[in-house]
């Protein structure tokens, strides 16, 4: 019985450390993100003109787009 207990607890200090660095590498991965390191294109401008591709969603900035790039 005692190398029964043994077993399990190894398998639950097993999943504990698994699930911590699961944690650990999930906080890190957003923390990496929310970073300047990440380095991600700009995807709402076109690239050459720095213009922005389309009309924003928000009916409240719709004027302000419009003011700002006249067709």
């Amino acid at each position: 019985m005692a190398q029964k207990e043994e077993y399990m607890t190894a398998l639950w200090i097993t999943l504990a450390m698994v699930f911590v660095v699961g944690v650990l590498v999930w906080l890190g991965y957003g923390l990496f993100e929310v970073s300047p390191l990440a380095r991600h294109g700009d995807q709402f401008r076109d690239p050459r003109t720095g213009r922005r591709r389309w009309e924003s969603p928000h009916l409240e900035t719709r004027d302000e787009f419009e003011r700002s790039h006249p067709a």
